[in-house]
């Protein structure tokens, strides 16, 4: 066989496989945005771990550590129940991403306080922005079988896990941000 001829087999192979691999691809059925907006990470001290970040990644500006409590308008609900869960936050913003540390406090449940006395310091969840989480966006995880492990919010959105990690090994987190009026 002419080495053009081979070429061109090769070719028409990697197209087809090309062709029948996209045709196989599915198509999001949940979360069509994949721009992940941080990852989130549970720690017992957030400051010893604000500090090994700072180190290792040689910031010169210190993240502000805030506090998580819930809202009135949106409290936080844990399993489906009440909870005055609280976490101190801190958000270090990378080139590509945002990485956020939370060290969960006080006496009362938390999703938070659950997967670190589990699994001690752990990557939590991994965070999209969406539109419409409670109206749609929760239903379509419940759809395909993922509970909501943990919601809440603040004056200028809500948020929600979805209880992902049996099959993704950590939680996806929905956040949506309210329009400023």
């Amino acid at each position: 066989m002419k080495k053009t001829n081979i070429l061109l087999v090769l070719a028409s192979l990697g197209l087809m496989a090309f062709i029948a691999d996209k045709a196989t691809t599915p198509t999001p059925d949940i979360l069509p945005n994949t721009k992940m907006a941080h990852i989130g990470i549970v720690v017992p001290d957030i400051e010893h771990a604000l500090d090994a970040w700072i180190n290792v990644l040689g910031l010169e500006n210190r993240p502000k550590i805030s506090d998580a409590v819930g809202h009135a308008d949106n409290p936080t609900h844990f399993r489906g129940e009440l909870s005055d869960a609280k976490a101190k936050l801190a958000f270090i913003t990378l080139e590509n991403i945002q990485v956020e540390l939370i060290e969960p406090y006080g006496d009362a449940l938390s999703h938070w306080k659950e997967i670190l006395a589990k699994n001690g310091p752990v990557v939590h969840h991994a965070a999209f922005h969406v539109q419409g989480l409670g109206e749609t966006y929760v239903d379509l995880f419940k759809e395909k079988g993922y509970e909501e492990a943990q919601k809440g919010g603040w004056d200028g959105g809500e948020y929600s896990y979805m209880d992902t990690q049996n099959d993704l090994g950590l939680f996806i987190e929905l956040l949506e941000q309210y329009p400023k009026e």
